[in-house]
């Protein structure tokens, strides 16, 4: 006999529940066997569809527009005006595919943390290290990373540290910090990046809330199904923290 919450689970993978119901599976995830192996599994295909489609091919309008750019026209037209006019197109085609190639590469990895946060919720055991205190946490991982980062001190805030684990991200190893807000989970991945910059992203769209910044010479991504507002006070307070 089938879970009752089995028919939500692919609901629950893509973000596609209300905030209650999304809560509630959440919380099924823990004591249910069958849930959760039907949730990962769903998970491994999903990224195997998305590495699948890492190939990028050129939508079918782009490649009509170049055509019809370099169409041979009835009146004649000199030769530097046709050499002209190809370079133009393929500066735009490089520029469109050097654009949509980041749009794409940065869709891929938010979907591969936001199943990589999914799975936390699913699993008995969703971190390495288990501790509250950040000063436990943050020294377990050193020698696992190229890199340091620093955790704020939550003192009178509404989160709990839970503790966290080395993750990997194409190739690239980063930490994932799991947060506690009520019955909400936060989980905080953080990879190497660009000093300098502090680009911030939101993606509200769906059940989940998605922030990508960078601080420090890191690049931040906090993924949860908690309130905006309780994913903004705690990118704030690792902002704060890390910069420099």
């Amino acid at each position: 006999m089938h879970c009752e919450y089995r028919q939500k689970i692919a609901l629950f993978a893509d973000g596609e529940l209300a905030s209650a119901e999304q809560q509630a599976v959440s919380s099924h995830l823990g004591s249910c066997p069958e849930c959760s192996a039907a949730l990962l599994e769903l998970l491994e295909m999903k990224k195997s569809v998305r590495l699948a489609g890492n190939r990028f091919s050129a939508p079918l309008e782009l490649r009509r527009a170049v055509q019809d750019k370099l169409r041979v026209r009835k009146t004649p037209v000199a030769f530097w005006q046709w050499g002209l006019a190809a370079a133009c197109c393929l500066l735009v085609a490089t520029l469109g595919f050097m654009a949509y190639s980041r749009e794409q590469r940065q869709d891929t990895v938010i979907a591969s943390l936001v199943d990589q946060h999914v799975i936390a919720l699913a699993s008995d055991h969703p971190v390495d290290v288990i501790s509250s205190d950040s000063h436990n946490v943050k020294p377990w991982f050193q020698g696992k990373l190229p890199f340091t980062f620093n955790l704020p001190e939550l003192g009178n805030s509404p989160f709990s540290l839970i503790g966290g684990k080395t993750v990997y991200q194409r190739q690239e190893p980063g930490a994932e910090l799991l947060y506690g807000i009520r019955k909400h989970r936060i989980s905080v991945f953080i990879f190497r990046g660009q000093a300098g910059s502090t680009k911030v992203v939101q993606d509200r769209g769906s059940s989940f809330t998605v922030e990508h910044w960078t601080e420090g010479g890191l690049r931040f991504y906090l993924v949860t199904d908690a309130t905006g507002e309780d994913a903004d006070q705690l990118a704030s307070m690792l902002k704060e923290a890390n910069r420099l």
